[in-house]
């Protein structure tokens, strides 16, 4: 009779497991698939202000004699793509931005415009760098995950199907004795 009640409650086990493996896929994979995704779309805005860079470079050449208009136009291109920096940037976590030289101001008056660009093209290449090491780290951990899901799916599987049939060979030798009681 124990042995009925055991070979009964492993299906249930099994559903169990699968029920957990759907929470785990739901929770912690839609995390990494969310922290992907909200890579992608900062990265697609600051594409987007990056290509107004082309619109940047023809101001300035049609007034390439005069240093001051040109000096106004570079300022106005490095706040566009500090406006595009900054939501990559708002992804890293602080100990990433440490290393990160703060944005210029360009309309502080301060500092020459090829100074202040050097820093922003050094912020691009820092900030894509550490995004990009941000992506690998998301994949192995992605991965991890979906080993981690597919093994509890099986686990889970397997434990209904073997629950299935040990209660169904339980049934049949059960039946099977009983047809020989009743024959004796």
């Amino acid at each position: 009779m124990s042995r009925q009640i055991f070979f009964k409650i492993i299906p249930v086990l099994g559903s169990i497991i699968l029920f957990l493996s759907w929470a785990f896929q739901q929770t912690w994979l839609g995390e990494v698939n969310s922290t992907s995704q909200r890579i992608s779309n900062a990265q697609s805005v600051f594409q987007t202000y990056q290509s107004n860079n082309a619109l940047f470079n023809a101001l300035a050449e049609t007034v390439k004699n005069d240093s001051e208009s040109i000096e106004q136009i570079r300022r106005v291109q490095i706040s566009n793509y500090e406006l595009g920096l900054r939501e990559l940037e708002a992804l890293l976590e602080d100990e990433a931005k440490a290393t990160i030289p703060s944005p210029p101001n360009p309309f502080s008056g301060t500092s020459d415009a090829a100074t202040m660009m050097r820093i922003t093209q050094e912020r691009i290449n820092t900030i894509q760098g550490k995004l990009a090491q941000k992506r690998e780290e998301i994949a192995r951990r992605k991965a991890v995950l979906n080993t981690t899901f597919l093994l509890l799916y099986a686990i889970g599987s397997l434990t209904i199907l073997t629950g299935s049939a040990l209660s169904a060979v339980q049934s049949t030798r059960a039946s099977e004795s009983q047809t020989r009681a009743n024959r004796i």
